[in-house]
C-alpha cells in the first residue's frame, strides 16, 4: 500500500509472546495490533471483523485500534474523530472512504447495516465495491457485529482480522486471529494464525460518547421499523374485515 511509505518495525521477545503482546516503538502493544501494523507495512489492507453480543466491547475495541493506529503510533494521520469515522449510515460510509485517504472507518453493528438477507441490495453492493476498491485511498475499514453469518458475503468473505469475545460482559476480551485464504478461494481453504488474546482497555470519552449515541440510535431505529410492521399488520387485518 504504496499510501504508507514508512511504518513502524514490530519485534517481539519471548516474554512478550508469552504474554500475547508484540513490541512497536519501545510500547507493548497486543499482538494483533502488530499483525495490522505489519499488514499495512507490507502493503496489504486491514481488513478487520469484531464479533461479540451486546454488551461485551467489540464497537469500543473498534474504537481503540482506531486510536491506537491515529494518536499513539501515528500511521494514520491526524487524531481519531469518532464522529467522522465511526458511521451506521451507508452512504455516509461509502462517502468517506471514497473522499478521505488514510483513514480508520468503521460500522458499528454490520449486520444491521450491511445484512445478509439483502444482499443484492444498492447499499450491499456499494459496500462490497469499497472493500475492494479502497485500497486505492489506503483507508483502514473495520466492522462490528453481533454474528457473522448475518453480515453480507462482502464483510464475511474479504476481512482478515478476526476478533472473537471470550470474555464476560465486563471485561471486554478479545481471541484475535489473522485469516489468510489461498488466491482461488474467498470463503474456503482458510488458514488462521493466532494473535492471542487482547483484553482491551476503554476508548477515549469522546469515543465512548459517540458510541453510545450510535447504540441509541439504532436501538430507537430498529423500534421504529417495528412500530410500522404493526400497523402495516393491523390495517391488513382491517381490509380483510371489509
Amino acid at each position: 500500500m504504496s499510501n504508507f511509505p514508512s511504518t513502524p518495525e514490530v519485534k517481539t521477545t519471548p516474554n512478550s509472546l508469552d504474554n500475547d503482546k508484540c513490541i512497536i516503538e519501545g510500547d507493548k502493544y497486543p499482538l494483533v495490533i502488530g499483525q495490522i501494523v505489519k499488514l499495512i507495512s507490507n502493503g496489504d489492507q486491514p481488513r478487520i471483523m469484531i464479533l461479540a453480543d451486546p454488551g461485551h466491547g467489540k464497537t469500543f475495541t473498534l474504537g481503540r485500534i482506531a486510536e491506537i493506529l491515529h494518536n499513539e503510533l501515528d500511521i494514520l494521520p491526524g487524531d481519531f474523530k469518532p464522529d467522522e469515522q465511526l458511521t451506521q449510515d451507508p452512504a455516509r460510509f461509502v462517502k468517506k472512504t471514497r473522499t478521505e485517504r488514510q483513514r480508520f472507518f468503521g460500522v458499528p453493528d454490520a449486520d444491521s447495516v450491511f445484512p445478509s438477507d439483502e444482499h443484492y441490495t444498492p447499499k450491499n453492493k456499494a459496500n462490497r465495491d469499497v472493500i475492494y476498491l479502497t485500497r486505492l485511498t489506503g483507508n483502514i475499514l473495520a466492522y462490528d457485529a453481533h454474528e457473522l453469518a448475518k453480515c453480507d458475503n462482502s464483510i464475511r468473505s474479504n476481512h482478515n482480522i478476526r476478533m472473537v469475545s471470550v470474555g464476560g460482559g465486563d471485561t471486554y476480551k478479545f481471541r484475535s486471529e489473522y485469516i489468510k485464504r489461498q488466491v482461488d478461494s474467498l470463503s474456503t481453504n482458510i488458514l488462521s494464525d493466532n494473535k492471542g488474546v487482547w483484553e482491551v482497555d476503554k476508548p477515549s470519552t469522546a469515543t465512548v460518547n459517540r458510541i453510545e449515541e450510535l447504540d441509541q440510535e439504532e436501538k430507537m431505529s430498529k423500534l421504529k421499523e417495528r412500530e410500522e410492521e404493526i400497523r402495516e399488520k393491523d390495517s391488513d387485518g382491517m381490509d380483510d374485515l371489509f
